[in-house]
């Protein structure tokens, strides 16, 4: 069984999920969805760095971080 968690604690959805190099860097990207209303308590900052961690189901650990912006905040 895999897990992906946003800042450890929001799970990702079960679907979808899709590999592919978005980037255009040469790297696949793992694209995942989490629920949007969990994670609006999150979005209280104009940028802010948001973490990703997971375990794969052949066992690898994984992590990646980036800043996001955040444009337009849904109340």
């Amino acid at each position: 069984m895999s897990t992906i968690l946003l800042m450890g604690l929001h799970p990702a959805e079960n679907a979808p999920v899709n590999v592919g190099d978005y980037d255009c860097n040469g790297k696949p990207d793992l694209m995942v969805k989490f629920d949007k209303q969990s994670l609006l308590p999150l979005l209280d900052a104009e940028n802010m760095e948001l973490t990703v961690t997971g375990e794969l189901t052949d066992g690898s650990i994984f992590e990646g971080t980036d800043t996001i912006w955040v444009l337009l905040k849904v109340k």
